[in-house]
């Protein structure tokens, strides 16, 4: 890197902003420290555009850590930063209040360091993408918002992102449609088309190969004619998204909630999460090679306003 990269790690624990301040120091990360929410706001205003990312305890002695993140989201030269909310709770409803509240991602109090390093890349990573699509995204937006019938075919973890990044826009809760709709979408390219399991995902990610094994299979015989299909549909403020791959399925059951037993994976919680905060219903067809999910655009709308 040519420039260090600055992470703000915000916790109440002196302890806590050591370790994790000693995790991110081997990737090359230098950290600014603030263990109150005054402190943090502070930090972001004379600090803010040098800062990458922000590491942020839910819990802080001076009160909710998501309190600073809408903070945050109401200064345009802040918004765009990266949050990843800690926290001791593995309870469905604090995790939904921070996917609906647009934070990157949440990491269960403890974790290693190499799950904390893993999730501050992949943070810094996704915000350089959806950065890069911003213009093209404006200038689609009110195109998307006449959308009322269209079928999309694709292959790769790649064009599913940006395909969920764009249909979004149709919503104006843009960030929890973009987060349910890209984990359904990846879903049925990497485990649905592909094969990749939780298990074996969990082995490639901890051996920092599953890109290139991604690459592979996209490669092979046996699955370089496959592609998954998305139906939209749109009739008043209701839209359908159907989700189809060419896989045999799977025993989806246990990926709809947030299971304790998965706290420390990197990967097996989307589906769960997506189902409670990207739509208003979601569920799986037959085998599990088809998801239906639902949106209700006025109560979306609803939704953010309260």
């Amino acid at each position: 890197m040519a420039d260090a990269v600055t992470a703000l790690v915000v916790d109440d624990e002196e302890m806590t902003r050591a370790i994790v301040a000693g995790y991110l120091s081997r990737i090359g990360y230098r950290t600014l420290e603030a263990g109150t929410k005054a402190q943090a706001r502070e930090i972001l205003s004379t600090e803010g555009p040098a800062i990458d990312v922000v590491l942020l305890d839910r819990r802080l002695a001076d009160g909710d850590g998501l309190e600073l993140y809408e903070w945050m989201k109401q200064d345009p030269a802040l918004a765009s930063i990266p949050v990843i909310v800690q926290t001791v709770s593995d309870s469905c409803a604090d995790i939904a209040a921070a996917i609906r509240a647009g934070v990157f991602y949440y990491l269960i109090k403890p974790y290693d360091g190499a799950l904390l390093r893993s999730v501050v890349r992949a943070a810094e990573e996704t915000v350089g993408r959806l950065k890069s699509l911003q213009g093209d995204l404006r200038s689609r937006s009110d195109a998307i918002g006449l959308l009322r019938e269209g079928r999309f075919h694709f292959r790769t973890p790649q064009e599913a992102q940006n395909l969920a990044i764009t249909l979004s826009s149709i919503a104006t809760a843009t960030q929890s449609l973009t987060f349910g709709l890209s984990e359904i979408l990846v879903n049925a390219v990497e485990h649905g088309n592909l094969g990749i399991g939780f298990e074996t995902k969990g082995r490639l990610k901890a051996s920092g190969m599953l890109a290139r094994e991604i690459e592979a299979r996209l490669a092979s015989a046996e699955h370089r004619d496959k592609y998954a299909t998305l139906h939209v549909e749109r009739s008043g403020s209701r839209v359908v998204f159907t989700i189809t791959d060419m896989g045999a399925g799977f025993d989806f059951g246990r990926y709809l909630s947030v299971d304790a037993s998965r706290s420390d994976a990197t990967h097996g919680r989307g589906i769960a999460l997506a189902r409670m905060v990207g739509f208003d219903e979601l569920s799986f067809v037959g085998s599990g090679n088809q998801v239906v999910g639902v949106i209700d655009l006025d109560r979306k709308a609803d939704t953010l306003a309260g």
